[in-house]
């Protein structure tokens, strides 16, 4: 990176050494002014005068000079972590490019973009995200070559220039030691946080642009995200069409909250032994105008990444406390009606989650203890002090916390200590083992003693067949969910189902009965 030189320590001397020589100079001729003859005494004020004129040219140039070097130094250099900015990137990309005209060969752009980022900057505040950001430029510089450029390109994207590389080889090779670099955990003042990246890698020769080269690493990099992030992909040109309509997606997402576009679904949790609905679980879907229904699979890592999640969140909380107190209010026989909502890792981060529940319990009436908040310990484990922290601010409210998918993921007896859960959902990966013989697998019976050892409440999910209700319910299983009692369903079909036990739609097999 060429970016202007600061001024030494030599040369800072120099000017002070200079200007303390002229102004010592002036003194003394000033001084042999007083004693000269009077015929001479015009002559000295002349030369006296050129002398300081001369004297205050030479430190007005340096002065520009130096101002000249600082503002290059700012025009092309990124202030928060001093590595080349988006202007001296582009610069040399097109150096870069046009040099391949004449030798031939290709360069390649590595563009990166860190997972999660937003979420750190909501949950611990912007001075953490920009040390953040400093700490990762630090590591990046390590796993690139001296002679590669490597910038911040804004936010939490960077960008690599790989030149006199044949082949994508050598870029792939920065990208795995990138990725190896971002494995190191992140000290930000007490909370150590781990940084993953999505990386699209591209190349061109004199053909390409800077733009256009950009532009298609920018596209690799949107489909790494999309197929897991953590990883780096090659660009190919179908993934131009599968960026374009990332980038419309995040558009329409900017305007669905404000356009009511959200709807939520409700799914029955019901009692195994009297097979009555006990609560419902709120399900999050996108009715957009072009697309149809859009499940939150699709787009709720879009604003996972873009930011929306808390404020689709809040809206989420406060609807289905809304609704839940409603059914409580409106039906005796729902008196008891729980609801559940599941929480995203920047929700969870955002300091604001206290106060959208809080919010949401007090304008709606519904008791605390009736609201569920599901996490999948994926969401913990990303910075365990914090979640801890937030849940056991969540709990001092009187709400209830459910981890989700248990044994899906890291399935740390310590997490269901640390973080002092209510209640543990068993995913239907669990569930489906179930087969025909009368014993119930080992796995599964494992996890239902570990819930009946630490006190907690347990729910199966995803009960698709008799045979795995019959099973579960004598294994001491209490609660269930799963399109054998109900699919998702829509507000008034919840509420007839509450109201008088009116058979569910086509998806599930409408057994339940009312509250």
């Amino acid at each position: 990176m060429d970016d202007a030189p600061a001024p030494t320590a030599a040369l800072r001397l120099r000017v002070v050494v200079l200007s303390g020589l002229s102004a010592a100079a002036l003194t003394v001729a000033h001084v042999a002014v007083g004693w000269a003859p009077a015929g001479r005494q015009v002559l000295l004020h002349l030369l006296l005068s050129g002398t300081a004129a001369a004297v205050a040219a030479a430190c007005a140039a340096r002065r520009v000079r130096r101002t000249e070097a600082d503002l290059t130094t700012l025009a092309f250099s990124d202030v928060l972590t001093g590595l080349a900015n988006r202007a001296l990137f582009t610069d040399r990309l097109e150096l870069a490019l046009r040099r391949t005209a004449r030798s031939g060969g290709e360069v390649a752009v590595v563009f990166l973009d860190l997972d999660g980022f937003k979420a750190v900057n909501d949950s611990l505040g912007h001075a953490s995200g920009d040390r953040l950001i400093r700490e990762v430029g630090g590591l990046l510089q390590s796993a690139v070559r001296t002679e590669d450029t490597l910038a911040r390109l804004g936010g939490d994207e960077f960008a690599i220039l790989v030149e006199r590389s044949p082949g994508v080889e050598e870029a792939v090779g920065i990208a795995e030691r990138v990725l190896a670099a971002l494995t190191v955990p992140v000290d930000l003042g007490g909370h150590r946080v781990s940084v993953s990246a999505s990386i699209g890698i591209a190349t061109g020769d004199v053909a390409a642009t800077a733009s256009s080269l950009l532009r298609d690493a920018d596209a690799a990099m949107y489909w790494a995200k999309g197929a897991g992030r953590g990883r780096y992909v090659v660009f190919n040109p179908q993934m131009r069409s599968a960026a374009a309509e990332r980038r419309q997606m995040e558009a329409d997402l900017w305007a669905a909250l404000a356009a009511d576009q959200f709807r939520l679904v409700y799914q029955p949790v019901v009692d195994l032994g009297s097979e009555r609905v006990t609560g419902f679980e709120a399900l999050l879907r996108w009715h957009h105008p072009v697309l149809g229904v859009v499940l939150p699979e699709r787009f709720l890592p879009v604003a996972e990444e873009i930011g929306l999640v808390p404020d689709i969140g809040r809206w989420v909380i406060a609807r289905a406390c809304a609704a839940a107190a409603a059914w409580r209010r409106d039906h005796t026989a729902a008196a008891g009606l729980s609801m559940a909502v599941n929480v995203s890792p920047s929700q969870l981060g955002s300091p604001g989650l206290l106060d959208d529940v809080r919010t949401a319990l007090a304008a709606s009436g519904l008791p605390p203890s009736a609201l569920v908040l599901e996490l999948t310990e994926s969401v913990l484990v990303r910075d365990p002090a914090l979640a801890a922290e937030r849940l056991h601010e969540l709990r001092s409210l009187g709400v209830r916390v459910a981890l989700d998918d248990f044994g899906t993921g890291y399935s740390s007896l310590s997490h269901l200590r640390q973080f002092a859960v209510d209640i543990l959902k068993i995913d239907r990966s669990f569930v489906s083992t179930i087969g025909d013989a009368e014993a119930m697998p080992a796995i599964l019976r494992g996890l239902i003693d570990l819930g009946h050892t630490l006190d907690l409440e347990i729910v199966a999910e995803g009960i698709e067949q008799e045979r795995e209700r019959s099973r579960l319910r004598d294994g001491r299983v209490a609660l269930a969910q799963g399109y054998l009692f109900a699919a998702p369903l829509e507000h008034t079909d919840a509420e007839l189902l509450l109201l008088d036990g009116a058979d569910t739609p086509a998806e599930g097999t409408g057994t339940v009965t009312p509250a």
